[in-house]
């Protein structure tokens, strides 16, 4: 069995013994064009190993040939005649013709070739391989064909609420591409060192600028695109908060949503742009933001400018921020929730020099939905992205981890979407809140599970999602396959949060996020699950002086109370893995802080105890 992620388009077994590596192997690689970073990921992929570069002809071909294997041969061209093997049809063969970042893969006893039309294939082909390579350094026969249905597949970083270390995110830009991830929409917000306004930079836990380097040189390390976010509309609570800016609010009570009529607003929002384009040069994009403008068109100066028409308001102020940025050579993209009503006589005054990002996270008529918005938006020239979540609100503001019947659902719908309207970017959503002064949801580490369906999705939109579960615990927990089934019988795809917790035993690789997500259901079932106090004491004033009652009572508190007490630090420790002291801290408190004023305010009052 070859468990792969994502699963290739085409996978043929063949016969005969496996390919070592454990005694050497030499390696060849020849280039269109001297590619470093491909040099350097194949010295990592084979420490030690002798290779060689090559740069002519056409595309991009590395060899590998075992210790004992036939002597190194020059390499074949990309279209160039070869042998090839029995029973694969000359169709197969001419697929990679056309299709960026695909790779034609074959291992043999003797030999392993992976072929390219471009740099980025060449390495998603290598990806693959190492995949493919067991514990005792073997890989078994096989030829694969694949290539991505999806052109740019992108995750998401957002930092407005508690986030991961620095060092973390940087890193797994590189455990993203292992995924033939190729892009990562990043929300910055106060977490980007501003220079004109450096009172917007979080005093504390804003990138450096030599940070920022460092992501966007991993990243193109690893051929990964970043696309800058920023906020232009609405979401700029960490903006609006300072006295300085308070009067470019829409309302007073609008503490996130700037008015378009004023000159000021235009801008400070223009000179968040310049820089986030000026530090973002090789981004062909530039995200707008501007979804979940509520107040819209609420001021006295912006109903009598727009004849109170919210739309209007909007595309007026939106048009001028896609004048800025397309003049400085970026495609500006935009939400698309706020014209997701907007009257055809409206919308034709958008300017087509944008990209809508349509996102639509629940419901069981995603295509339905979206093909009306491309629609619209099509028939102004506007192209139009796609955007599922991994994480979102999902009625459930404390989830500490995705609620994954909702999510796994929502990316099964979106694949089937963008592959029947050719939608060629799909971002992972994958949000930290609701808003920046909301309550933090579950931690970017506890989301591997449908960011990597995601993953899938992106790249094969017609990957067998019934085993996805079993490749993912093999491939990122290193638990064999068959072993969970032996353990829990039936399961489905969305029942990994269900079963991890109970499998940390069982986990042979990135046992710290088993282990966090298990800290997170020992959370929920001392506080939520079962016995949670505050929703037991009703019963005491129905039922005074009643002994059965009150035992009852004091047997769930003291159930409560020791669970909390034992999870807390260990909550505290798994998540300072990942995120910094103090945001840690503020998770913990978001998670405790009601149980602790319960505790200090009516459970005192109760007389509730703990008996010793």
């Amino acid at each position: 069995m070859h468990h792969l992620l994502p699963e290739p388009q085409q996978l043929k077994i063949e016969g005969g013994s496996a390919f070592q590596t454990k005694d050497g192997v030499t390696l060849s690689l020849m280039m269109e064009q001297e590619e470093l970073r491909l040099e350097r990921h194949c010295r990592r992929a084979f420490p030690g190993t002798k290779l060689s570069c090559f740069t002519q002809g056409c595309g991009y071909s590395l060899l590998l040939h075992g210790a004992a294997g036939e002597a190194t041969g020059g390499l074949p061209q990309i279209g160039a005649a070869r042998p090839r093997p029995a029973g694969v049809p000359e169709a197969e063969l001419s697929l990679l013709e056309g299709r960026k970042e695909g790779y034609m893969l074959e291992v043999s006893e003797h030999r392993v070739s992976i072929q390219a039309v471009d740099a980025a294939g060449l390495y998603y082909g290598l990806q693959t391989l190492l995949q493919l390579r067991n514990a005792q350094g073997e890989i078994a026969p096989v030829t694969i064909m694949d290539w991505p249905d999806t052109r740019l597949r992108a995750m998401n970083y957002d930092l407005r609420q508690t986030f991961s270390k620095p060092e973390l995110l940087i890193s797994y830009l590189a455990d993203f591409s292992i995924y033939k991830i190729n892009a990562v929409l990043i929300e910055y917000e106060d977490k980007f060192p501003f220079r004109k306004y450096p009172e917007l930079t979080h005093p504390q836990h804003a990138l450096s600028p030599e940070q920022l380097e460092a992501l966007q040189r991993v990243a193109a390390e690893h051929f990964i695109e970043i696309i800058p976010l920023q906020q232009s509309f609405g979401h700029l609570e960490y903006v609006l908060r300072h006295d300085r800016w308070r009067h470019l609010r829409e309302t007073a009570s609008s503490t996130g949503e700037i008015c378009p009529s004023r000159p000021e607003s235009y801008q400070l929002i223009t000179d968040l742009l310049e820089e986030m384009m000026e530090a973002h040069p090789s981004s062909p994009y530039i995200h707008l933001g501007c979804d979940e403008v509520y107040s819209l068109c609420e001021c006295g100066q912006c109903r009598e400018a727009f004849g109170g028409i919210r739309e209007r308001a909007f595309i007026a102020f939106l048009n001028q921020l896609i004048e800025f940025t397309a003049n400085r050579g970026k495609t500006p993209v935009f939400w698309h929730d706020m014209l997701d009503k907007c009257p055809p006589e409206e919308l034709a005054m958008l300017d087509p020099r944008s990209v809508a990002m349509i996102w639509i996270y629940n419901g069981r008529n995603v295509e339905a939905e979206v093909s009306g918005l491309a629609g619209k938006f099509g028939a102004l020239g506007i192209e139009v992205m796609g955007a599922p979540a991994v994480r979102s609100f999902d009625s459930a503001e404390h989830q500490n981890y995705p609620v994954l019947a909702n999510r796994t659902d929502n990316l099964l719908q979106w694949a089937e979407t963008g592959g029947r309207l050719h939608i060629s970017c799909v971002v992972a959503t994958n949000w930290t809140g609701s808003f920046s002064l909301g309550v933090p949801y579950g931690i970017f580490e506890t989301t591997w599970y449908p960011m990597l369906l995601h993953a899938e999705l992106a790249w094969n939109r017609k990957a067998d999602a019934d085993t996805y579960i079993d490749r993912f615990l093999e491939l990122f927990h290193g638990i064999p396959a068959g072993k969970t089934r032996e353990l829990h019988g039936r399961y489905r795809l969305e029942d990994y949060y269900d079963l991890i917790w109970e499998l940390v035993d069982e986990v042979r690789i990135n046992k710290d996020l088993a282990e966090l997500i298990a800290v997170m259901h020992d959370f929920e079932d001392a506080t939520d699950r079962s016995r949670a106090i505050h929703k037991y004491v009703y019963r005491q004033e129905m039922y005074p002086g009643d002994e059965a009652e009150w035992q009852s009572l004091m047997n769930n508190y003291q159930h409560n109370r020791r669970g909390r007490e034992d999870v807390r630090p260990r909550m505290t420790a798994a998540l300072e893995r990942y995120q910094p002291s103090d945001m840690a801290a503020h998770f913990v408190s978001s998670r405790f802080y009601l149980h602790d004023y319960l505790e200090q305010t009516l459970y005192q009052e109760m007389r509730l105890h703990m008996d010793h």
